[in-house]
């Protein structure tokens, strides 16, 4: 009797100990699961967060490509009934850097400390005025305009209504959703239309970059040509010729005169 109760217990303690040994394996399973279920989730965030970006490229592209064909074909049939023009060298690369500088300028003066409202404005004004210079004269500007004085101060009249109306910085998600498309009017209803003498009607078209896109633009250079080729290309001939174009464009002799009035 007692032979059997020994028995009894010895392999009670062999089952118990069984258990545990299969329950701790089956605990390391389950972190070892959880872990890799983490590292699919941050995947997975990754992979929306490209996919958003993307599906904001296309929609942008979408609604602008009537337009683009529009002036492809104009420009196929203008090459067609003319005499071929041969421009002078690089001046069309010096037009494309002026304009950038003094768009740049006006953005810098406007701004000061805002570099928040820059980037939100680059925004709008990378796909409404920078990817159609490369294109068209249309958006090109050769000199500094006269209203640029006017335009930066109502620049930063416009910077000090954001700063009051908004208790955080524009690059807060919900903050950017509700801003940008003032300071979106705001370009194309009144500082455009003054450096440019007149409105365009395919900045009612146009969209704004997206924040992601933005963020990618300030804080990842090295993704810039493959995600924003025709911006890329119009700042890396800004880049080349920026210093040729200081005089001839009137951004030198700005340059000293807003250092004085901004002393």
């Amino acid at each position: 009797m007692n032979d059997n109760m020994v028995w009894a217990t010895q392999s009670m303690r062999t089952s118990v100990s069984n258990l545990k040994t299969k329950l701790s394996k089956l605990k390391i399973q389950i972190e070892a699961f959880d872990a890799d279920l983490n590292k699919i989730d941050t995947k997975f965030d990754n992979l929306l967060t490209q996919a958003e970006i993307y599906k904001a490229k296309l929609e942008r592209e979408n609604g602008r490509e009537v337009r683009r064909l529009e002036r492809e074909l104009e420009s196929l049939r203008k090459q067609v009934a003319r005499t071929p023009y041969v421009e002078e060298p690089n001046s069309s690369e010096l037009q494309i850097s002026a304009t950038i500088a003094i768009l740049d300028s006006i953005l810098r003066h406007i701004s000061r400390d805002a570099d928040d409202f820059r980037l939100a404005s680059e925004s709008f004004l990378f796909p409404a005025v920078v990817e159609r210079m490369l294109s068209s004269p249309d958006y090109l500007i050769t000199e500094v305009p006269d209203c640029v004085d006017i335009v930066i101060e109502r620049g930063r009249d416009y910077v000090e209504w954001v700063r009051k109306e908004y208790y955080t910085h524009l690059t807060n998600p919900e903050t950017w959703n509700d801003a940008i498309p003032y300071i979106t009017e705001w370009w194309k209803n009144d500082a455009l239309p003054m450096i440019y003498g007149a409105r365009d009607e395919q900045w009612d078209i146009d969209q704004p970059l997206t924040l992601p896109e933005m963020m990618i633009w300030r804080d990842n250079p090295a993704e810039r040509p493959l995600q924003f080729p025709s911006i890329f290309d119009a700042f890396e001939i800004y880049e080349r010729n920026k210093d040729a174009i200081m005089e001839s464009s009137g951004l030198a002799e700005f340059e000293k005169k807003r250092f004085t009035k901004d002393k």
